[in-house]
């Protein structure tokens, strides 16, 4: 059985903006690095065998400083575990994007079908992570993998992997900045624990 331990990267000047960042390639901003830094000292006690990152700069960057207090493992990095495409939405605030209320229900009422403007679908999200993951595990068996990614990622795993169909009225699942244990055992994701502390 490979154990993935996932969680998501550290802030970038976007998050802090409450921009949607989506598949744009930003860094981590010097609070994300601290804050990395901090999850490496609480991670370092737990046995690892290998990370794997989305190829985003900020998962990428958030896995090297956690890779620097945890022994120096091999890391791959894998553009299926990406952030969710948002198209024609990508760099606005939340506060723009709520000016467009209409049309952002309607999008969420569609539950995993969600997709903005010339972006991807949650369940396109989903199927991509989770190909990702199940090949890592066929390569890798009974490896305890960290997992560096994003909140819209990991999203949509908690949300399926609870049995949630990602509607308006359904309880996010996950916390901002936990551990999300998910297990593959004979070719299947299963959840194993949410919202572990760091």
């Amino acid at each position: 059985m490979t154990t993935f331990f996932c969680l998501r990267h550290g802030l970038t000047d976007w998050n802090r903006d409450k921009r949607i960042q989506g598949t744009t390639n930003t860094d981590l901003s010097d609070e994300g690095r601290t804050m990395a830094d901090s999850w490496a000292d609480s991670l370092a006690d737990n046995r690892f065998d290998r990370i794997l990152t989305s190829a985003l700069a900020r998962a990428e960057q958030t896995a090297a400083i956690l890779n620097g207090k945890l022994g120096g493992l091999p890391i791959s990095a894998d553009a299926r575990l990406g952030e969710q495409d948002w198209g024609e939405w990508t760099g606005l605030t939340k506060a723009e994007l709520k000016q467009l209320r209409a049309k952002v229900d309607k999008q969420e009422k569609r539950g995993f079908d969600f997709r903005p403007p010339g972006g991807e679908s949650r369940e396109e999200v989903l199927q991509r992570a989770c190909d990702a993951l199940l090949e890592f595990a066929e390569a890798h068996p009974d490896d305890r993998v960290l997992v560096v990614t994003h909140n819209g990622v990991l999203k949509c795993l908690m949300y399926a992997l609870s049995g949630l169909e990602y509607l308006p009225g359904e309880k996010s699942p996950i916390r901002p900045y936990r551990v999300h244990r998910i297990e593959c055992f004979e070719n299947e994701l299963a959840l194993g624990e949410i919202n572990m502390e760091l």
